[in-house]
């Protein structure tokens, strides 16, 4: 199994979205600074017989510093029409915004667009039930799907489900209706692309209870991440997250963790 970290892009995330922490604790731990340099990423995976990406980033936006998802791609030698599933952990923009081009047609046209099922009922509900903020992302959504449900290259699965060999689906919901992990094992080793289990990596990780404004269930996200984190840390493996500068490992430090560059020994 090859992995590469690619990096659609950057926001900026206020520290004032963190919540359950001290203000002052949060800016500290930042360095002072009121806002961190947040990556979007996206995760290439070439395991035997396929090629697999989880997550699109942003896309093109005019007003953020994204879309670099083909480029990076391209770097890794791998080209959009290489690829034979993509996976999304949720629904948000920054995780489905490069699964279209410009036209509107298929970013990856011989891929199997693969998505947790609990995901895709709860954003294509009735809206009436959805909470008003949400309502307006609607009409992307339905375009984004409609275009690889008519090519037949949509398939929405459920919880725990194996999607290939080495290749699994595990609910971690909270911070949306069916945010999920795709852990990826091989020879003994394990890889967990996380999504946004976690946002601010040098905040998080030392002080799991933190959670963030957008968490649509701010409770359950953080028995989530505390109950992944603790079995990462036993199991060794190695996490991606959507919004962390590089692959890391944990290990147990008081009621947090710390981490270690995923490379080392």
């Amino acid at each position: 199994m090859e992995v590469w970290v690619i990096r659609d892009g950057q926001i900026s995330l206020e520290a004032s979205l963190l919540q359950g922490l001290d203000p002052a604790d949060a800016r500290r731990m930042l360095g002072g600074k009121d806002a961190a340099m947040t990556p979007v990423n996206a995760f290439l995976v070439r395991m035997p017989g396929k090629t697999v990406l989880v997550d699109t980033g942003i896309g093109k936006d005019p007003e953020e510093d994204s879309g670099h998802l083909t480029e990076q791609l391209a770097a890794a030698g791998v080209q959009a029409s290489d690829i034979d599933l993509v996976l999304i952990t949720h629904y948000h923009f920054d995780h489905i915004g490069g699964l279209l081009k410009a036209d509107g047609t298929r970013a990856f046209p011989k891929a199997q667009l693969l998505v947790p099922r609990r995901e895709h009922d709860f954003w294509l509900q009735d809206p009436s039930r959805l909470p008003e903020r949400l309502r307006g992302r609607i009409p992307k959504l339905k375009a984004i799907f409609s275009a690889y449900e008519r090519a037949g290259a949509f398939r929405a699965f459920e919880e725990g489900a194996s999607l290939a060999p080495g290749l699994r689906a595990v609910a971690a919901q909270g911070h949306t209706g069916g945010h999920t992990i795709y852990t990826f094992t091989s020879e003994g080793h394990e890889l967990w692309c996380i999504g946004d289990l976690i946002h601010f990596g040098a905040v998080q990780f030392a002080r799991p209870e933190a959670g963030i404004a957008f968490d649509l269930d701010g409770e359950m996200a953080v028995q989530i991440r505390q109950a992944f984190f603790l079995k990462a840390a036993r199991s060794k493996a190695v996490l991606a997250g959507s919004h962390l500068p590089q692959l890391v490992r944990l290990e147990p430090k008081g009621a947090g963790y710390l981490t270690r560059p995923a490379l080392q020994p």
